[in-house]
């Protein structure tokens, strides 16, 4: 097996990235949209053996424990296991006390990344992709096509394309570009985001930029997260399908689930109930990052918007096998890379103590979330908080607290 490491510090880039980093809720913050998190836990909880059956009380005292600890203003659970529903809140959705509820949305970062995974797979099993297919053949003139790139190296961050916007220096970066059209762009961007406007940044332009660097290695001789992997994803599943990701998600998944409040931005501009802050390093002072956003053309690294139940819904949809066939979810879950992080097609996988369970985490301007789902999709937990900071929340711990004791 080839090993994945994903990148470990936030990136604080002042011009074209956001300083929102996106990560997982185990292994610290690393990227603009969040990373895999890891499939081991460091949880307290108490034994899944157990035999005392956890009470509402109980699950809504974890939650408790974790917002307030971590000082963030607000945390949302939800969680299906057998006969458990259970809907948790903690706190509010901003500094202003707005209520947390069922209907509250927050930005779930690379969660949409198992997402997107899922609609590349679909238009596999209609015939209309290979996992084999070249990135380079799909999109000429857009990434490089020597050494080639495959759509499986994509979704399984294999590529070795460089993860922009999380590592290296923007400005140096633009300065490098060679089509003096994408250079005049990148420079008008940057004046506008320093001027406070909020911009969105074309997929052309982003794998441009990361384009201005070599690779971590040869494709398929590593892993290295990278966002730009699943921008090229969603550019490959517009070229082929004719259709934004925006609308891919809403036809795809979000209609036939009957969901209400799943969007995707930059498509959709408004701002999320659920505000995200960031804790200044020296006063410890909330900052509101919510609308400090810089938007990635299709969304398709960390666009998807969303509710705690609805973000489950889906999770629970793409690991039972509801979207496309068996044979590509078996793909889906397998990891082709192991490390702390085992990866498979835009799905982690996590060896709790009660089980084996796939999904995913994410981060992104002020929110941290993740999304873990049992097995056959039957049930899992869904948890987002409102504060990015240094230290690491710990989701993955509630989550395996949550899960295990539901399972008794």
């Amino acid at each position: 097996m080839r090993r994945c490491f994903s990148n470990t510090a936030i990136a604080l880039i002042a011009v074209l990235v956001v300083p929102s980093a996106c990560g997982s809720s185990d292994s610290g913050p690393t990227s603009m949209n969040g990373p895999v998190n890891s499939t081991t836990s460091s949880t307290t909880s108490p034994s899944p053996t157990s035999t005392a059956a956890p009470t509402t009380a109980d699950r809504q005292a974890l939650l408790d424990d974790l917002r307030t600890s971590f000082g963030a203003p607000g945390a949302i659970a939800v969680l299906r296991v057998g006969d458990t529903d259970w809907h948790g809140v903690s706190g509010s959705a901003d500094l202003a006390g707005t209520e947390l509820t069922g209907e509250t949305r927050f930005r779930i970062g690379s969660i949409t990344k198992s997402i997107v995974a899922s609609l590349v797979l679909e238009e596999v099993g209609r015939g209309n992709l290979s996992l084999d297919d070249k990135v380079g053949d799909l999109l000429p003139g857009i990434v490089r096509s020597d050494p080639p790139i495959s759509i499986r190296m994509l979704l399984d961050h294999t590529s070795g394309i460089f993860n922009v916007g999380d590592e290296g220096d923007v400005i140096a970066d633009i300065a490098k570009l060679t089509d003096p059209a994408l250079r005049a762009e990148a420079s008008d961007l940057a004046t506008r985001y320093l001027a406070g406007e909020q911009v969105v940044i074309p997929d052309r332009l982003f794998v441009a930029l990361a384009e201005t660097h070599d690779r971590y290695f040869a494709p398929g001789a590593g892993c290295h997260y990278s966002n730009v992997n699943y921008q090229l994803a969603g550019m490959v599943l517009e070229a082929v399908t004719g259709e934004s990701i925006a609308d891919l998600v809403r036809t795809r998944i979000v209609e036939p689930l009957g969901l209400r409040r799943t969007t995707v931005a930059p498509a959709d501009a408004a701002s999320p109930e659920m505000r995200s802050y960031s804790a200044d390093s020296v006063t410890g002072s909330l900052d509101d990052l919510t609308d400090d956003l810089i938007a990635v053309g299709n969304g398709a690294s960390g666009g998807v918007i969303s509710t705690a139940d609805e973000l489950l819904t889906m999770m629970q949809a793409i690991v039972s096998g509801r979207l496309f066939s068996q044979s590509l979810l078996v793909e889906m879950k397998h990891p082709t890379v192991q490390s702390a992080n085992a990866y498979g097609l835009g799905l982690a996988t996590y060896y709790l103590s009660c089980g084996t369970f796939y999904g995913h985490g994410g981060a992104i301007d002020g929110t941290e979330s993740i999304a873990l789902v049992n097995s056959d999709g039957t049930g899992g937990v869904a948890i987002a908080i409102n504060l990015r900071k240094t230290a690491d929340p710990n989701l993955l711990a509630l989550a395996e607290s949550l899960l295990c004791t539901a399972r008794n």
